[in-house]
């Protein structure tokens, strides 16, 4: 099967289905999937050093022919455009963003559900610092990220607001 694109970054705020849509994307495509919090993150959720990402990043993925890359970090937001051909960001409203995170926590840390994108041994956490970093991020992080999309001439960008929706095969094997 012949795929259009090959390399595709998913954005969007944390809850919206960014490590879901690209866990739906690898296993379809067969492409690498790179979660950028396993990436950019330690295990106990701290950043790794900042001036490191770029570099981090060019060796896992930005130097390969395919891939399915989830999350945002704009300090190599431009790296990860550049790279890719496809990037769909998802478009979901705080409220479903809360929803999704509290629900994901709940499932994951009753061991019901397995967290797509989180390392083994991970504990999912939601406290405070994130919390407010979610209510805030509709108001002033999506707004960033659509002048971005919307400056971006030679790529194919997609917005939705229902990933789940998102007809995998007719999206990859079609020109939108």
């Amino acid at each position: 099967m012949h795929m259009i694109y090959k390399r595709i970054i998913i954005l969007g705020g944390s809850g919206s289905g960014k490590s879901t849509l690209a866990n739906r994307i690898s296993l379809y495509t067969g492409y690498p999937i790179y979660h950028l919090d396993n990436i950019l993150l330690n295990s106990d959720w701290s950043q790794k050093e900042k001036s490191e990402w770029l570099n981090i990043c060019r060796k896992k993925f930005l130097s390969k022919d395919t891939g399915v890359v989830d999350g945002n970090y704009s300090s190599v937001l431009n790296e990860r455009i550049d790279w890719a051909d496809l990037i769909i960001f998802i478009n979901v409203s705080t409220r479903r963003q809360l929803f999704s995170i509290f629900k994901r926590s709940l499932m994951v840390n009753l061991g019901l559900e397995k967290r797509h994108g989180m390392e083994k041994g991970r504990k999912d956490t939601v406290d405070f610092k994130f919390f407010k970093w979610v209510l805030n991020w509709n108001r002033s992080h999506k707004k960033k990220m659509f002048s971005i999309l919307e400056s971006i001439k030679d790529k194919e960008v997609i917005v939705t607001n229902s990933p789940r929706n998102l007809n995998i095969e007719k999206l990859l094997n079609e020109k939108v």
